[in-house]
């Protein structure tokens, strides 16, 4: 079975995106291969704010050319071509475990890029196998956290397996999901 790796930028304080739901905090670090890491993955997951960031960045967007339903969209209002939209919802849970086992993976990881409610949900289910966070040396204050635990779920026990210090003053985390236990 792959891994679901939620692999995001965050602030300091822990934001995936500001009030506004820009990204424009995000530091441009030219040691970072993205395309390398891309070529990790064979699936993308992510809620529908992410994708359409993605798609804002026009030309530069990194999900451009990747193959064929390779983009999974979790959304209850809309559609794009060539995107598997993933009803935000009953049925999402199971939707995600079989893409990790096996129908989505074909032989990679599957990239979850966001957002927090996702995230949550995820961890609690136990899909979430890998924390990998981008900590950007920015302070924002308010914005998109970077997870969203609901009312009764368990807090998540995660264990530190890298930290890679940038030049840029970012830091590479990777954390493994461990035990969870009520709050």
């Amino acid at each position: 079975m792959c891994r679901l790796r939620y692999n995001v930028a965050a602030t300091l304080d822990g934001y995936i995106a500001s009030a506004d739901h820009s990204t424009s905090w995000i530091i441009e670090d030219p040691t970072i291969d993205f395309n390398a890491l891309f070529a990790e993955f064979s699936t993308f997951i992510m809620g529908r704010r992410t994708y359409e960031t993605m798609l804002s960045f026009g030309d530069a967007n990194l999900l451009k050319g990747l193959p064929a339903g390779a983009v999974k969209v979790i959304s209850s209002t809309k559609s794009w071509p060539g995107v598997e939209v993933i009803k935000n919802g009953p049925g999402l849970v199971e939707r995600v475990r079989q893409l990790k086992g096996g129908e989505g993976a074909r032989g990679k990881d599957i990239w979850f890029m966001g957002g927090a409610k996702l995230a949550g949900l995820l961890i609690q289910a136990g899909l979430l196998d890998v924390v990998e966070v981008a900590i950007m040396p920015v302070v924002i204050g308010d914005g998109v956290k970077m997870v969203e635990l609901f009312p009764g779920q368990t807090q998540v026990q995660l264990h530190l397996e890298n930290v890679e210090k940038k030049e840029s003053g970012i830091i590479m985390t990777r954390y493994t999901v461990g035990s969870r236990r009520p709050v």
